[in-house]
């Protein structure tokens, strides 16, 4: 490995050139219109998590209008937001605003330091060129981890017994093989969730079977399927559609909480509803818990219903005994064969796409500190972690942190601060939760490694756009957790 030189200093350097940190990207440029900023990204082009998954079906579970960004409207015509469409509205996006000259491709962040005496990061990528690696060094004032909390390099296993017994292929769908014939193939699709249910009307299509197997049923609602004009520009339609679709789902969230039972009721009857005659609703689509209290799987234009109508697909629910060289057992004694298992069961969490944080020499366990605004983490100065909302579209979360990001940074070169650090008062206690308010199987499992949040002031969760907006935009306290650790 080849050591290269440190970089000129940075007033800003960014880590992810995905949703979030092409919008962090223009939200810098734009907001802290004299600061020197770097994107560094580990992939060879933007789209983070659309550029790393590929697997048939995939798409984004929110309405185009809110999932696309504020300050630069959907230009797509297309149905709905698939990965093709997404990555080139990034790419339109990105071009539009002359951002990709602030990024470096094939630069894998390994180690962040943050020196206290110099009052700067110092960052360790690996730079990989063909068949070439070397290490590069950059130096900032202020990082952005805009890396979301999915491992992209690595994906949670899925711990079924026997699985490794199978004689056919066993797909997971992060790391989808480019070239996997199923066609005509019986397909054991094992899972629940939104990647799940984006796959299966997509393999039923060309599958010769394909058996959905889930250990517990989820909500399923359904969203029309109609085509979305190309917008030039902003249009005052194009804002009131996007106004409408985001007080739709926090209403929607909203009523979940106040009234689950009603919801529940209203969720599984309009699933009931549109299922074949010869699919039950129940078990297969009555959850043992509330509303929201996982997210729900989202069916666009009806196509789950119409796989399971025309009998190419079906759904078998119950735990799995064992694997075999032909097929699974289920614990209820019935027998699935199958010539492709495909195991949706979740991705593996991380916390600032794997980086390894220190602090002069002692290095950060992010799992055991309290979030600041949903934005800082407790004890590491002059960094933002940016993540987006899960009950309403992930780019209003991740948008409104990166205001508020900017915002922290202009008052630190407004008063002449140098660094600022989140700190946790002494003397104060607080019922700590997760910052992930989902009860789903594989945040339980790895809530540990993301920091909490707390139950007072600063180290509340934040998830409402409104108020998220305000305090970003207005806030006068703005410093409240904070500590100034020097001035110029």
């Amino acid at each position: 490995m080849d050591q290269r030189g440190c970089r000129p200093d940075l007033d800003v350097i960014i880590v992810g050139a995905g949703l979030a940190g092409i919008n962090a990207a223009y939200r810098v440029q734009s907001e802290l219109q004299h600061s020197r900023y770097l994107v560094i990204e580990s992939k060879s082009r933007i789209g983070g998590n659309w550029n790393n998954f590929r697997y048939p079906g995939l798409r984004a579970d929110s309405d185009v209008y809110t999932y696309s960004y504020p300050w630069f409207p959907w230009n797509q015509k297309t149905k709905h937001a698939d990965r093709e469409s997404i990555l080139r509205y990034l790419t339109a996006a990105t071009d539009s605003f002359q951002l990709e000259n602030h990024i470096m491709f094939d630069h894998k962040l390994h180690t962040a330091h943050w020196s206290t005496k110099l009052r700067l990061w110092r960052l360790v990528c690996r730079h990989y060129q063909r068949q070439k690696t070397s290490t590069v060094i950059f130096r900032a004032r202020f990082v952005i981890f805009c890396t979301g909390i999915f491992n992209h390099d690595e994906a949670r296993p899925a711990l079924i017994a026997g699985l490794g017994n199978f004689a056919g292929p066993v797909v997971h769908p992060q790391f989808w093989p480019e070239y996997l014939n199923y066609a005509d193939k019986r397909i054991l699709l094992i899972g629940s969730g939104a990647t799940a249910m984006a796959l299966l009307p997509e393999l039923a299509d060309t599958a010769a079977s394909v058996t959905l197997v889930q250990r517990s049923p989820g909500y399923l609602l359904t969203l029309p399927e109609r085509e979305h004009s190309k917008n030039e520009g902003y249009r005052w339609t194009y804002r009131v559609k996007w106004i409408g679709w985001m007080m739709i789902m926090k209403l929607f969230y909203q009523l979940c909480c106040l009234f689950p039972g009603l919801m529940k009721w209203i969720c599984i009857a309009w699933t009931r509803w549109q299922l074949p005659a010869h699919v039950p609703v129940k078990p297969h689509f009555t959850p043992a818990y509330n509303p929201w209290e996982q997210r729900p799987n989202i069916s666009l234009g009806r196509k789950i219903f119409r796989a399971l109508e025309c009998g190419r697909a079906s759904i078998e629910t119950g735990h799995i005994a064992y694997v075999d060289c032909h097929g699974l057992m289920l614990q209820s004694g019935k027998y699935l064969s199958g010539d492709i298992i495909v195991t949706a069961t979740g991705p593996k969490l991380q916390f600032a796409g794997g980086t390894r944080i220190f602090l002069d020499d002692a290095q950060i366990e992010p799992g055991r500190k309290l979030a600041w605004n949903a934005v800082m983490v407790q004890d590491i100065p002059n960094a933002g972690f940016v993540t987006g909302y899960v009950h309403t579209s992930w780019t209003l979360g991740a948008d409104m942190r990166t205001l508020l990001i900017c915002r922290v940074i202009r008052e630190m070169e407004r008063d002449g601060i140098r660094a600022l650090v989140p700190r946790f008062p002494r003397d104060a206690q607080t019922v700590t939760r997760r910052s992930v308010l989902l009860n789903s199987s594989y945040i339980l499992s790895q809530e540990q490694c993301l920091p909490k949040v707390g139950d007072f002031g600063p180290w509340r969760a934040r998830d409402t756009y409104l108020t998220d907006f305000l305090f970003a935009r207005y806030s006068r306290r703005i410093y409240e957790g904070l500590a100034k650790l020097d001035k110029n």
